[in-house]
Order: C-alpha cells, then sequence, then structure tokens
C-alpha cells in the first residue's frame, strides 16, 4: 500500500463477526476439555463458560444445551475428517505412493491433539448410547469415501483384486488407526512420532498390496 494511504474501513459487522466466531470456538473448546475432563452429565453450562471465558447468558447464546454442544463437537469431529485432501486414482503412478501420500495425511489429523479430544469426548458418550452415534454420524462409511472410491478405480483398473473395495479400505484403516488412533485415545501408549508414523504407513501398505495387488 502507498505511504500515506489510509487501509479501506473494515466491512461493517466484519469485526463483531470475528469476535463472535472467536467466542464460539472457545466454547467449544471449553466443551471438549469440560466434558472430557468430568463427563458430559456432570459438566455443567456454568462451568464450561468458566473455563471458555464468557458468561454463561453467551453460551446460552450459541448453543441452546448441553446437547447442541455435543452435537456441535461431533459436526466438528465429521468437519476435520471430511476436510482431508481428495485421494484421486492416478493410473500411470506407483499404488505404494499414492497410498502413502494419503495415509500420512490421515495420519496427520488423526494423531492432532484436537482431533484426538474431539474423538474422546464423543466416543464416551456414543458407548453409553450407540443409537446416538448413529443418528449424528450415520454410516462410517461416509469417512472412508475418497479411499473405497480409490480402491475401486484400481481395481477397475487391473491393479488391484478385491471382492469388495468398502472391505478392503476397511482393512487399510484399521492398521493404521490401530496404532495411531486407539493407542493414544485409551491411554495405551503416546502419539507415534514422525519416524514411527512413517514405519506405521509403509507396513501398512506393503501388507495391503502383498495381499490385494494381482
Amino acid at each position: 500500500m502507498a505511504e500515506g494511504v489510509s487501509p479501506p474501513p473494515p466491512a461493517p459487522g466484519s469485526a463483531p463477526a470475528r469476535l463472535t466466531d472467536r467466542k464460539r470456538a472457545a466454547i467449544l473448546d471449553a466443551a471438549v476439555e469440560e466434558f472430557a475432563t468430568s463427563g458430559f452429565d456432570t459438566t455443567s453450562m456454568d462451568r464450561i463458560a468458566e473455563r471458555a471465558g464468557v458468561s454463561k447468558r453467551t453460551v446460552y447464546n450459541h448453543f441452546q444445551s448441553k446437547d447442541a454442544l455435543f452435537e456441535a463437537i461431533v459436526q466438528e469431529l465429521i468437519a476435520q475428517t471430511e476436510a482431508l485432501p481428495d485421494f484421486p486414482y492416478e493410473a500411470d503412478r506407483d499404488l505404494a505412493e499414492q497410498l502413502a501420500d494419503y495415509c500420512a495425511k490421515v495420519a496427520e489429523l488423526i494423531t492432532s491433539e484436537s482431533f484426538q479430544g474431539l474423538v474422546r469426548v464423543s466416543l464416551s458418550r456414543f458407548l453409553r448410547t450407540p443409537q446416538l452415534a448413529r443418528d449424528t454420524i450415520g454410516d462410517e462409511k461416509r469417512f472412508m469415501a475418497r479411499l473405497i472410491q480409490w480402491v475401486e478405480q484400481a481395481t477397475a483398473d487391473g491393479r488391484l483384486e478385491t471382492g469388495s473395495a468398502e472391505f478392503a479400505a476397511n482393512q487399510l484403516c484399521a492398521l493404521i488407526e490401530g496404532f495411531m488412533l486407539w493407542p493414544p485415545i485409551f491411554g495405551l501408549g503416546p502419539n507415534p512420532g514422525p519416524d514411527d508414523r512413517s514405519r506405521i504407513i509403509s507396513s501398512a501398505v506393503a501388507m495391503f498390496l502383498d495381499h490385494y495387488r494381482p
């Protein structure tokens, strides 16, 4: 910007909107921490407001109830998962490279503190009310849609032989999540570091291709 030229004024309402977004995010973060620490049933909206540094009225302005807060947490979990990059099948590229690149992106997500916090809170309630999981999340296949489509295309191209693309995709996900997601979620081990993640991914991809590549 040239010297002496004033910046354009902010759009009407833009600053309040940003403040509102920040408060909403703070409330969600506080709810995740409180639900994870004290449990859903014993956590109060007062405690969430206190941890978020906002008034109780502000909490209710954003979320009408604890149930609404929990649903927002689940939707954030879904949004983070579905924000993974597309995974287009590349007919002229090595299968192991394609799978390893995609698994690395998945690993980056599922080992993040933010994602694991959302999983812990959601899982703790879903285990007690399985129907709630079906109502809020639906078919878990949605989380593997990109990988399933990739497997289908690689199979149609004659580079894989799978009786079921969904089954094969589930197997690969289980190999990754079994080492990177569930141990830290249940406190059975730390998050794997970069070297361990790379080793887990390369081994899982090799096992997958050894079984399904003709």
